[in-house]
């Protein structure tokens, strides 16, 4: 049945698309930002109380709404599935954002694949460079694929009913959110955070590394997935970003403008010549590929649990 509500979850996303402003995404937005603004004493000792009594303030109510479900009747478990994955789930989101800036691209109207770019990633993007918007992009792109479909699929995979694709995102805003929304001198606040969400995504992240192995040039993934993940600017995504740039056999990174006159360093990820429109229009079929290998995991592990 988990396989079922993924293949309608994105047929209805599909045929009704959520919109650029994302309900659930935004409620768990409130809900970090409450958790801050009343526990936040700038120590992590509030931090860990924050980070678990935001888990709980969502997860008990999601889990009591799963349990009366499944005593009235397991259908309205599956459509309570069906409506998280709806809201949770960005693989469609993800696929059209790529083959939007690749568009542009090949029409060389960098400006404009330039500010699509800032706004799917709201982040100003201050080169107009086409290689650099390409390999932008590229990045973003893998990074939204795992944590906004393979990371949460993971969960849904492991954890009864919704918790599991409730579960990942909100421990992902909290990370995000108080390393980012709290006031410098009381960082210390989303220590635990930090380190709760780098626990809860170390297997998926290797999981999501792996699926793009599989799909795309197996051995570069793996060699740039041992010899570059660590480098990388943030260590905790480098794993599948060096994956995916090797199993998409380009390189992405490399120094970006951030300025008219000064340039980001970062390291090589990946193995050959430098990301351009094209390499978008591989990503987005590596994409489709790690999404049908996900199902097909899915188709395996219903055949199990019914043997």
């Amino acid at each position: 049945m988990s396989l079922v509500a993924i293949v309608v979850a994105l047929l209805a996303q599909h045929a009704f698309p959520e919109g650029p402003r994302h309900h659930l995404s935004s409620f768990y937005g409130r809900m970090v930002l409450s958790a801050a603004k009343r526990l936040n004493a700038g120590d992590r000792n509030s931090g860990i109380l924050g980070w678990i009594a935001l888990m709980a303030g969502v997860l008990v109510p999601a889990a009591l709404i799963t349990w009366v479900a499944a005593l009235v009747h397991p259908f309205l478990v599956w459509v309570l599935e069906v409506a998280v994955l709806y809201a949770t789930v960005r693989f469609l989101a993800t696929a059209h954002a790529v083959v939007e800036i690749e568009k542009a691209l090949r029409g060389n109207n960098t400006a404009a694949a330039a500010n699509l770019l800032a706004q799917w990633q709201a982040e100003p993007v201050q080169t107009d460079d086409p290689g650099a918007i390409a390999r932008l992009a590229a990045e973003h792109a893998l990074r939204e694929a795992h944590q906004g479909t393979f990371g949460p699929l993971f969960w849904f995979l492991v954890l009864p009913g919704p918790l599991g694709l409730i579960l990942y995102p909100l421990a992902l805003r909290a990370a995000q959110g108080w390393a980012h929304l709290v006031d410098r001198e009381e960082r210390d606040f989303g220590w635990f955070a930090a380190r709760a969400f780098q626990v809860i995504d170390w297997i998926p992240q290797r999981a999501t590394a792996f699926t793009f192995a599989v799909v795309g040039n197996f051995e570069d993934a793996l060699y740039c997935w041992r010899s570059q993940a660590a480098a990388w600017v943030r260590p905790e995504e480098g794993v599948v970003l060096a994956s995916g740039a090797g199993a998409l056999g380009v390189r992405l990174g490399d120094p970006i403008p951030v300025s008219p006159d000064t340039l980001a360093p970062r390291p090589a990820l990946g193995t050959g010549e430098s990301a351009k429109e094209d390499a978008l229009a591989s990503l987005e079929g590596l994409l489709w590929r790690a999404l049908i290998l996900w199902l097909i995991v899915y188709l395996l592990a219903a055949a199990l649990r019914l043997g």
